[in-house]
């Protein structure tokens, strides 16, 4: 649904009252967001039926429903202000282009600075940004300010979001496996003879390529092998004294599979890096577990690998 469009539609409703509400909404877009439905009524000048009209003829189901879609029209206007600055920039005078490059290289700042101290860092004088901000459809450097400030902070929440979500990845992880498996599982590796270490290919190249260089740094005697006809070698000579570490970020493949067949047959223990969805955490002799969540497993297998740096340390 967009609001904003049929907000303007019922605005070319000359003399009806329904296009004084969309007038005024249209016009007081982020203040109408945050009003109640009486308020709302009272400062567009119009009465309650009418607005419950609208917001029928505008597809919400209630008036609930009408304030958050204005709300969501007012959050997307603010997203779009930074870059609707942007898209201007090769249109404006010599002056304005300096306001414009000061506020996109210092937000923060704009959001804040008086028009006297905004004038100043871009160089220009107090009347250049009075002009600049109109020219956004601002009605002062006070608009300017809240509607930039608004803008920084929807899209610093926008950024923390994701961190948010990778952090409570990596606290699930954490709790999946108490502090005693991760410890045996770094005894294991070093009292290993030799650790043979299996991953994905592809994108997940370069995690495989980490776990086997820190771990190297970390003193054991680990190869990764990564030609097919190599690896069928290697694992026949599997001893019960060796070990195979499997590493699958996503998913597990018919080498992996086959590999642990081998290590099951030659008594070889198993440690295997994987979420808890694939068949192979249950196959493994030590399973460490991996974030379910794409976006995070990155930070899984580091944080997995601190875990394990931090056992074989103790063991020292």
């Amino acid at each position: 649904m967009d609001i904003v469009w049929q907000l303007r539609q019922q605005s070319e409703r000359a003399d009806a009252p329904e296009s004084k509400l969309a007038r005024f909404i249209l016009a007081n877009l982020k203040a109408s967001a945050h009003v109640t439905m009486d308020d709302l009524a009272a400062q567009a000048g119009v009465s309650q039926e009418v607005l419950r009209r609208f917001a029928a003829s505008a597809g919400c189901r209630d008036l609930d429903d009408f304030l958050h879609q204005v709300l969501k029209a007012s959050q997307q206007q603010d997203s779009e202000f930074i870059a609707v600055i942007r898209q201007r920039h090769a249109s404006l005078s010599q002056q304005e282009k300096r306001v414009a490059e000061t506020i996109l290289g210092d937000t923060a700042f704009a959001a804040s600075a008086t028009i006297e101290q905004l004038a100043t860092r871009a160089e220009v004088s107090a009347a250049t940004i009075t002009r600049f901000a109109r020219s956004l459809g601002c009605e002062d450097i006070r608009d300017l300010r809240m509607r930039l400030a608004q803008a920084s902070q929807l899209r610093s929440t926008q950024a923390i979001a994701p961190l948010e979500a990778i952090n409570q990845a990596l606290m699930q992880q954490y709790a999946l496996a108490d502090t005693t498996t991760w410890q045996r599982a770094a005894d294991t590796l070093r009292r290993a003879r030799s650790v043979l270490l299996i991953g994905a290919s592809g994108p997940q190249t370069p995690l495989v390529a980490e776990v086997h260089q820190r771990l190297h740094q970390a003193g054991l005697a680990i190869a990764w092998i990564q030609d097919d006809n190599l690896l069928s070698m290697t694992l026949s000579r599997l001893q019960p004294d060796d070990l195979l570490l499997i590493l699958a970020p996503a998913a597990v493949n018919s080498h992996m599979l086959s590999a642990v067949h081998h290590a099951h047959i030659q008594k070889t223990t198993v440690i295997a890096l994987c979420s808890a969805s694939l068949d192979l955490a249950s196959q493994a002799d030590i399973w460490l577990p991996l974030p379910a969540a794409e976006n995070a497993r990155r930070y899984g297998i580091l944080f997995a690998l601190d875990r394990l740096e931090a056992g074989l340390q103790d063991i020292l």
